[in-house]
């Protein structure tokens, strides 16, 4: 390897950590950062075998058959265009396989502490303008300066996962660094109150119950049973303790009882999202309407179901926006990419293993409230965490 190479390889993992601490903070330097780790990966070399190290790879492999499926369905496509574009969306996902090559085992916590980092920024932000320190307009009900709350807040739920498992599983951690994980852990966790993202929110609750579990399974199920069942418990507590979460809860419950009254709410929408497109699915079950249709198709089912409301382009729904383009061969193939990292997560045993088995259950999650895998913030964060929780190291092979 010449010394040019050598000096790029040198930089390309900790470009992947600066490319951690911008993602949630900017989507322009995010991308830019992105392109710039593709050359990266490209100048250095060793094509042939980061080539097979991908295609021995299972997640990889379920990820670029998922994108597969993308190409595939242009055929029986009629509006082309959106086909294209929902294509074009897929190559947040490609650069798992890029970033797969350039992660280092050895840098795993600095990626996770550099996200981490960039949350905080978020979150001191958001607490000023709780504390009438930064203005929004008098119509929001949103604290997230600059980032919408739809990707803040489930980015905040893994953050607090992160310093959970590290408080609970890093055993030789000393008593002041302890004390840092938990006053760091109440930061965060009272943030997630105090903004208006559901999904996060609830994401919360499960990484929550996904932590008990991994802590107390082998140790004490007593324990377990206890921990689980005062979940439910905690989860009251904060809706008679927080007026945000409070709010919004019930706010979602009248809205989704009053869905029938076609008016344009949040949680009402998603409803009819929700139920027109099971409506599409079931006329195109086997094949989906193709990579570039779900807008045709549904505005079809809309004008006949629910006149009254708008269109849409995306249901909201990961599973539903997968199985409705490409039916049940989409939805298996979205299914198999997290089955290929639970796997991984179940047959590899290092300090990663707790994150490793959560981060898929966190996306499994939220991909009921949003098309997360689309999103341009999340669909990044996919790549880089599965990038170095799914990588087989060489003393892992």
């Amino acid at each position: 390897m010449s010394i040019f190479r050598q000096k790029v390889s040198e930089i390309a993992s900790p470009l992947l950590i600066v490319f951690a601490f911008a993602l949630p903070l900017s989507t322009s330097a995010g991308s830019i950062l992105a392109i710039l780790l593709i050359l990266c990966w490209f100048i250095t070399g060793g094509l042939k075998e980061k080539i097979t190290e991908i295609l021995h790879n299972p997640v990889t492999i379920a990820v670029l058959v998922y994108v597969l499926l993308h190409i595939i369905g242009l055929l029986w496509t009629d509006d082309l265009k959106w086909g294209l574009e929902i294509l074009r969306k897929q190559w947040k996902l490609l650069l798992f396989p890029i970033f797969l090559s350039i992660a280092r085992k050895e840098h795993s916590n600095y990626y996770m502490a550099a996200f981490t980092a960039a949350i905080f920024l978020k979150a001191s932000k958001a607490y000023l303008v709780w504390l009438g320190f930064i203005t929004l307009p008098p119509s929001s009900i949103f604290t997230t300066v600059g980032t919408s709350h739809v990707s803040y807040n489930p980015m905040l739920a893994l953050v607090c996962y992160i310093i959970l498992q590290s408080l609970l599983f890093n055993t030789g951690s000393k008593a002041a660094h302890k004390w840092l994980l938990a006053t760091l852990l109440l930061f965060f966790s009272f943030n997630m109150f105090i903004t208006a993202g559901r999904t996060g929110q609830i994401t919360f609750f499960i990484l929550l119950g996904v932590a008990l579990f991994q802590y107390f399974y082998n140790v004490s199920k007593t324990k377990l049973i206890i921990g689980l069942i005062l979940l439910p418990v905690l989860v009251v507590g904060i809706y008679q303790t927080s007026p945000t979460f409070k709010s919004r809860a019930d706010t979602a419950l009248a809205e989704m009882k009053n869905h029938k009254l076609c008016e344009i709410t949040s949680v009402g929408l998603r409803v009819w999202f929700t139920k027109n497109t099971l409506l599409m699915i079931k006329d195109n079950l086997f094949t989906g309407v193709g990579t570039g249709d779900y807008p045709t198709e549904y505005s079809k089912i809309n004008k006949r179901e629910s006149p009254n409301l708008p269109d849409t382009v995306n249901p909201h729904n990961q599973y539903l926006l997968s199985t409705s383009l490409f039916g049940l061969l989409g939805f298996s193939s979205l299914i198999s990419i997290f089955i290929s990292q639970l796997i991984m997560a179940l047959t590899t045993r290092d300090s990663m293993t707790p994150m490793r088995q959560a981060f898929p259950v966190f996306f499994l999650a939220i991909m009921l409230g949003e098309s997360y895998l689309l999103s341009h913030g999340t669909g990044m964060l996919f790549s880089l965490f599965s990038a170095f929780l799914y990588r087989k190291f060489p003393e892992q092979s």
